[in-house]
């Protein structure tokens, strides 16, 4: 049994789910809303079964499962039918409370978990993903991440200004150049840190990593983060083979199932690395390339696990 857990709105969990439907695989779904009206979890820690069981009666017990695939969060976790709304304290404890139940499901399964909470972990600290990043081979930018105001300009005129700023953690922002202007706000680094790095001259691109198999993607864009280009070119590209060896190598080191490689190649060649993506929205990529990225996956969901 394969479980999909996420929302149907997103296209890599539509597109799975579709896939493995065609193929004939044994699988089942699960969203946000069915909590808690739908379905329920268990963990049973004393060594007895457990599961997923629905209001119908159906159950899928975890013995049962050979992967899971997951894009599943309780941010907007709701009461049942007859109870009043949450406050937001309410709420948020209640979602908080699931997701620590859902964790140490996917944590501990014996199953393919596409991918571990522990394994995605690494991406919410961009400085110790960084770390790992080197361990397999990859350059990274020069890089500072400080709350403090007079080390960032310091690294701003290092660098004569040629310095992108962005989050330390998963939580996502719009990768910019700093300004001159910026300088007259690097006060409030002191309530909230930042990451800088050297801008690297080059081209972007996206590589899917699934399982053993690697998609490459070449992003022509004028934009510093070209996901907010509407204008961006991306097409099909074959790395070198060192390169894929590294993509390969860097996902298993983060211990990974999948991964969304972020790089810049230099005009000379040189392969920078920014981060890894943890949960790529690879069907944003696959609608414009071709490429069979939700095949890829599929494959992996259907084999056995190591």
């Amino acid at each position: 049994m394969i479980v999909i857990m996420g929302d149907i709105e997103e296209p890599m969990i539509e597109d799975t789910l579709d896939e493995l439907e065609e193929r004939g695989a044994p699988h089942c779904y699960l969203a946000p809303d069915h909590f808690p009206q739908e379905a329920t979890l268990s963990l049973a820690l004393s060594g007895s079964d457990s599961g997923i069981q629905w209001r119908d009666g159906t159950r899928v017990r975890w013995s049962e499962v050979r992967s899971v695939y997951h894009r599943l969060s309780f941010d907007q976790f709701r009461p049942q039918e007859d109870q009043e709304a949450y406050s937001v304290e309410e709420e948020a404890y209640a979602s908080n409370e699931f997701m620590s139940l859902l964790n140490p499901i996917l944590n501990t399964l014996p199953a393919r978990i596409v991918n571990r909470p522990m394994a995605s972990s690494t991406n919410a600290s961009k400085p110790f993903q960084a770390n790992l990043i080197q361990q397999a081979g990859f350059s990274i930018p020069e890089t500072l991440v400080t709350n403090d105001p007079e080390a960032a300009r310091e690294f701003y005129d290092l660098h004569g200004g040629q310095v992108i700023y962005k989050s330390i953690s998963y939580v996502r922002s719009i990768v910019k150049q700093m300004t001159p202007e910026d300088l007259g706000r690097l006060d409030t680094l002191r309530t909230c840190p930042v990451q800088l790095q050297q801008m690297v001259p080059g081209i972007d691109h996206r590589v899917h990593v699934m399982g053993e198999r690697v998609f490459a993607h070449r992003i022509q864009a004028e934009e510093n983060d070209y996901r907010y280009d509407k204008q961006a070119e991306i097409v099909a590209f074959e790395l070198d083979e060192e390169t894929e060896e590294r993509c390969l190598d860097l996902t298993q080191i983060l211990g990974m199932e999948i991964a969304g490689v972020d790089l810049r190649i230099s005009p000379e060649g040189e392969v920078f690395c920014f981060e890894v993506n943890p949960s790529p929205a690879f069907s944003w990529y696959e609608a414009r390339t071709g490429q069979p990225i939700t095949a890829a996956l599929c494959d992996l969901l259907m084999k056995e696990p190591n």
